[in-house]
């Protein structure tokens, strides 16, 4: 059963109770969806986390690698989303459908070609991005040559998932990510540990777990996108013809959101090295408590897609008043949802750690990390809004050059500024990421009431109405 959300041309005055639960009505399963994955990445970690802590490093140097691919289709997905929430504003349930067929395209066209460059090359990668030590190196590389052939399952679902949100369609996703979330669970706990008849595969057995998890939600995503009676359906019997000027759409609004991640991978891969030199103890501390903080900002995760979805299908209706109604309703209630779960990583930091490990400087380090977090929790969630209302908008450069400009410009650097040269360590490296998040608050803030957003519809709709007289 699907839960849609749209917004077709209205042009009478929607009250605040209807755009209320149009919010929630997209937003709780967005939610939930988060929440899963956040519980279920806590609990893999914990898994591998009670390995030890190279374990610990050898998936997160892996996970790094696999992410870079995730840029390319974050292109893909934001292009999707935005253009569908438009045309579904717009009642034009024939642009969304193009669209739905060419972002598919896209993916699976690209996706297996760079999985078999990571798989060919993959100590290459570990060495040139983060040299470990060589014993952690082995590790990784055992790890990453099994992990990188769920990317493939990952792209479909990513895509369908960024499809089926731009229709208004979050509980779909939300559905597919509780059956995947199970099985990596139950997965994880079999082939690690060795019950059930299964031998004790450890690390290995993590990858599998992913592996098997992933192939399956690929298939249900899969199932989802060609149903007959789904809001957007795809037939994939049918020979699709390739609509260049429609993937250059799609692109022309997902790439910088592409580099947007592009930037923010490749300076994690810095970071990461920077932290390699730190110790095996500061690098699992760093991961597990990235996995940690998760538990506050993946319940508000929603909070930003919402606000492409809606800000999308606002203006394709040519409501922009509307569109502002919707993000300062969203911005309301993320902020009520973050004060309790950023609370939580300032009250209890020490016991969320030693849920994901059991040794003690790890858990110290770690607690450090989320009470830093835990302080910009609530301006890190309104630049996320912000952000998804100007991508909704079709201005996905700002996000691109401010997250770039924090970064580049006030995380590396101050990274290395306050753990080399004050000597604070790990700890240096933590409070220049906080200073990045509050300087991308102040930015993303005056770029969204510059009100520039907005213009970067008109030429979008131009662009609509050609394909529709060609």
């Amino acid at each position: 059963m699907e839960h849609n959300v749209t917004l077709a041309a209205e042009s009478t005055d929607v009250p605040q109770s209807e755009i209320r639960r149009r919010i929630f009505s997209m937003v709780w399963p967005a939610t939930i969806e988060n929440v899963l994955q956040m519980l279920v990445g806590m609990v893999a970690t914990a898994m591998v986390g009670k390995i030890g802590a190279e374990a610990t490093a050898a998936v997160g140097l892996s996970t790094r690698i696999t992410q870079i691919v995730w840029c390319l289709f974050s292109a893909i997905g934001t292009g999707a989303t935005v253009l569908i929430a438009r045309a579904f504003g717009a009642n034009d349930r024939q642009a969304a459908k193009r669209t739905a067929e060419q972002a598919m395209l896209l993916a699976l066209g690209l996706v297996v070609f760079m999985a078999l460059v990571i798989w060919s090359k993959a100590r290459f990668w570990l060495i040139l991005l983060f040299n470990p030590e060589s014993q952690l190196l082995e590790s990784a590389y055992t790890f990453l040559r099994i992990a990188v052939w769920g990317m493939p399952f990952m792209a479909v679902m990513q895509v369908v998932g960024a499809i089926l949100r731009g229709a208004g369609n979050t509980k779909t996703p939300m559905q597919i990510a509780f059956f995947v979330n199970l099985i990596n669970v139950v997965a994880n706990y079999v082939l690690i540990y060795g019950v059930f008849g299964s031998p004790a595969l450890g690390m290995i057995g993590a990858a599998f777990a992913t592996l098997l998890s992933q192939f399956v939600g690929a298939m249900l995503a899969l199932f989802a996108i060609t149903r007959p009676l789904s809001i957007i359906s795809i037939n994939l019997k049918q020979r699709v013809q390739t609509d260049l000027q429609e993937m250059r759409r799609i692109l022309g609004i997902g790439i910088p959101a592409a580099f947007e991640q592009l930037f923010w991978q490749a300076a994690t891969i810095i970071m990461m090295g920077l932290i390699v030199t730190f110790g095996t103890n500061a690098l699992a501390a760093h991961q597990l408590g990235l996995n940690a903080e998760s538990l506050s900002y993946m319940p508000s995760a929603g909070f930003g897609i919402a606000a492409t979805a809606f800000v999308g299908q606002s203006l394709g209706a040519g409501r922009l008043d509307l569109a502002r109604r919707y993000v300062r309703e969203i911005n309301k209630w993320g902020i009520i949802l973050t004060i309790f779960t950023g609370g939580l990583l300032l009250v209890i930091p020490t016991q969320i750690m030693a849920l994901l490990t059991n040794e003690q400087e790890v858990i110290e380090l770690g607690a450090i990390y989320l009470r830093l977090m835990g302080s910009v929790q609530i301006p890190q969630l309104i630049a996320g809004i912000l952000n998804g209302a100007m991508r909704g908008g079709g201005d996905t450069k700002a996000p691109m050059y401010i997250g770039g400009l924090g970064l580049w410009g006030i995380r590396i650097p101050f990274s290395f500024i306050f753990s080399r040269h004050f000597g604070l360590g790990i700890v240096g490296v933590w409070l220049a990421m906080t200073l990045d998040l509050l300087t991308r608050f102040v930015l993303t803030t005056l770029r969204y009431r510059s009100g520039r957003w907005k213009s970067a519809l008109a030429s979008d709709a131009q662009v609509l109405a050609k394909a529709r007289v060609s």
